[in-house]
């Protein structure tokens, strides 16, 4: 299931299990284009967090984010790795795999 993240459910979210949130804007492009990527994903039992970096400015600052589409993949609640740019779904697979 894609969750919608913002302050009051992020924390919640991340501490359990891997979970990749990716951090990005309704007004980037390939966060747009990573969209269905990510509903696909998250239809497959993958759990995915989506923020919108400019509704939510203090998480986005609190984890360094600086361009869009950023993810960050969280193992109970650690930063298990981070990368940025538009990932293809067999991407994203092969990144989350390595950390299960």
């Amino acid at each position: 299931m894609l969750k919608i993240l913002d302050n009051k459910n992020f924390d919640n979210h991340i501490k359990n299990g891997l979970q990749l949130v990716m951090f990005g804007s309704d007004m980037c492009h390939y966060c747009i284009k990573e969209q269905p990527v990510l509903e696909e994903l998250a239809n497959n039992n993958i759990n995915i967090g989506k923020i919108d970096a400019y509704k939510t400015p203090e998480l986005t600052q609190k984890y360094g984010v600086t361009s869009f589409p950023t993810f960050i993949l969280f193992k109970f609640g650690d930063i298990a790795t981070r990368f940025s740019g538009y990932r293809n779904k067999s991407e994203l697979l092969d990144i989350i795999l390595r950390y299960i």
